[in-house]
């Protein structure tokens, strides 16, 4: 175990950026999402700009009666050439981005879909002797592409200098708007496009690097666990094996009780079965944490609960009471994870009260509940603010006596994601030194 952390920490010291597969497998399937949705953004903005100027710029212009606004019959035909030719262009980068030979290669398909948003008027431009500065366009289309697809900077960074590096080589070879003075029209725009092509493409380094990191923690947590389950488990099962090597219920020996022997064995499986739903979770961390319903008695649960807390209960001096009714209908729930709920709660109110508390274990149905069932946990001991119990189930949040205790305030943030999963609702009420009731509901 010591080697293993020493390995993780060690991986932290290299200053080489060297990217995981599983992030390398994350980016193949994230980037041709995004490239659709990019071309459909695009393709959407160009039609809705071209019936803009369509309806009211070229109208409104036309009506000024300025010679060099008024878009005449060749102005309006070389306009509707630029537009239809772009929304073409991107139509085919929306089919080509559907085709399975560009989603073999993503970072292709991206710079194939900027060169078919920008580059058509450009060309168009040219061929006419007039390439002009789309700044406007280039600022807005670099902006969308970094908000979209911020990974892969380098993409980014070769699709802008393609653009910007071709317009420059048409002005070195005069092939410009001889109606533009450079100086005066293109130098701001200029200036201000890199620097908007900057930022975007640091936003991208910076954000893609933060993935990159946080992938890397994941499979050091990964590790780390199964290590950490591996190390716990075994020595805990070989016990459990041990001690059924001892347990024959048909005898009875003074030297070894054989109810306790079975109560050490049952307290063994639930350690395995939790090491177990651990790493379940964990793996389907996406889904959250995974149930296996069984039909389960309150009263058997909460009952067998207490039994296994009896050197926690003594230890705090502490009075605990069940009125939980054996004829409580079965809830359907897991009944490993709804244990936790219970031990969580318990021991929360024994860690964070005076010695001596006492505490009120109960379960109600009614029709004013929707048909489930009511769970409370009461104790009489300090309490807390309304506030304080509205912070209680969030990570890493702990009681108000939080000094006396060392953990990482987990366990109520886990109650709470336990209850979710379930399809219930966990919540606290309490008020300054009038105790405090956990409760949590529950699906019949």
């Amino acid at each position: 175990m010591r080697r293993l952390i020493n390995h993780i920490s060690s991986k932290n010291q290299p200053n080489t950026v060297i990217f995981s597969s599983e992030f390398l497998a994350w980016r193949q399937q994230f980037i041709p999402s995004r490239i659709r949705l990019l071309a459909w953004v695009v393709f959407i903005v160009l039609v809705m700009v071209t019936i803009f100027h369509i309806t009211i710029t070229i109208p409104s212009l036309n009506a000024s009666g300025d010679p060099k606004l008024i878009f005449d019959a060749k102005r309006m035909r070389e306009y509707l050439e630029v537009a239809v030719t772009q929304i073409l262009s991107v139509g085919i980068g929306l089919l080509l981005a559907k085709s399975r030979v560009f989603q073999k290669s993503p970072e292709r398909m991206f710079l194939l879909l900027s060169g078919l948003v920008l580059m058509p008027s450009q060309i168009i431009a040219t061929l006419r002797g007039q390439a002009s500065f789309d700044g406007d366009m280039w600022i807005l289309f670099y902006a969308i592409q970094a908000i979209l697809i911020p990974v892969h900077w380098r993409s980014h960074l070769i699709s802008q200098v393609t653009v910007i590096g071709y317009f420059a080589i048409a002005m070195l070879l005069g092939w410009r708007d001889p109606n533009v003075i450079v100086p005066a029209a293109y130098g701001l725009g200029i200036f201000y496009t890199i620097l908007i092509c900057l930022v975007a493409d640091v936003g991208v380094f910076l954000y893609e690097r933060s993935l990159q990191r946080e992938f890397e923690l994941r499979q050091q947590l990964r590790v780390f666990l199964h290590a950490v389950s591996h190390d716990l488990r075994n020595p805990v099962i070989g016990m459990v094996m041990t001690l059924k090597t001892f347990w024959h219920p048909e005898q009875h020996t003074a030297q070894i009780p054989q109810e306790l022997l079975k109560h050490i064995i049952d307290s063994g499986d639930r350690q395995v079965a939790l090491i177990n739903s651990l790493l379940e979770a964990h793996e389907t961390e996406v889904h959250g944490i995974v149930l296996h319903h069984q039909r389960v008695k309150l009263h058997d649960l909460v009952k067998s609960v207490i039994t296994d807390l009896q050197p926690f209960i003594q230890q705090a001096n502490a009075t605990v009471t069940y009125t939980i009714p054996t004829d409580l209908p079965p809830v359907n729930a897991d009944a490993l994870h709804l244990r936790r709920v219970y031990e969580n709660l318990l021991l929360n109110a024994l860690r964070y009260n005076r010695p001596g508390v006492n505490l009120t274990l109960d379960a109600v149905v009614g029709e004013h509940l929707n048909n489930q069932i009511r769970c409370t946990v009461q104790d009489d001991g300090v309490g807390m603010t309304q506030q304080q119990c509205d912070r209680l189930f969030e990570l890493y949040s702990r009681g108000p006596n939080n000094r006396q205790s060392l953990g990482l305030g987990l366990g109520l943030y886990i109650c709470r994601q336990i209850i979710t999963a379930h399809g219930g609702k966990i919540g606290a009420i309490s008020s300054p030194g009038n105790g405090a009731t956990f409760w949590f509901t529950l699906p019949i």
